[in-house]
């Protein structure tokens, strides 16, 4: 394994971030990837999908973070974010989020461990009625 002792840039070796990058600026935004390990498709479950999604549309991820476009897909959430302020760090936004949609993940695993019952998309999509589409925009404006 090579050394990297000598680098002035502390981080993993295999990072994607880009070195030197300001993940506290409020004029740019970044295009994030989250993935869910081995990419299992935990988002099909419909129940978690709308907890996931109400958090990252919620007022307190919203102080933080600017989302200007998300896509939730079954086994990953695609983002185009960046920070509302200049103290608050993207990296570190995104790291709370991740812990507490990995909250969400576990206290949805328990729900369905003790009622035995899974709620997956093709029992359960059905299209979004005007009112719910308006909130959703609302939110999200």
């Amino acid at each position: 394994m090579p050394h990297f002792d000598d680098s002035p840039y502390p981080c993993r070796y295999n990072s994607l971030r880009l070195l030197g990058y300001d993940y506290t600026s409020i004029l740019r935004l970044c295009a994030i990837t989250l993935v869910t390990d081995l990419r299992r498709p935990v988002f099909a479950d419909m129940q978690l999908a709308k907890r996931v999604l109400a958090a990252l549309l919620s007022d307190e991820t919203r102080k933080q973070m600017y989302v200007r476009a998300f896509t939730l897909m079954p086994d990953h959430l695609h983002l185009l974010a960046g920070v509302r302020q200049p103290q608050f760090d993207l990296r570190s936004v995104i790291g709370k989020f991740k812990s507490f949609s990995t909250q969400l993940y576990w206290k949805r695993s328990h729900e369905i461990v003790a009622s035995e019952h899974l709620s997956l998309p093709s029992l359960s999509v059905n299209k979004s009625d005007t009112k719910e589409t308006k909130s959703l925009v609302r939110a999200f404006n």
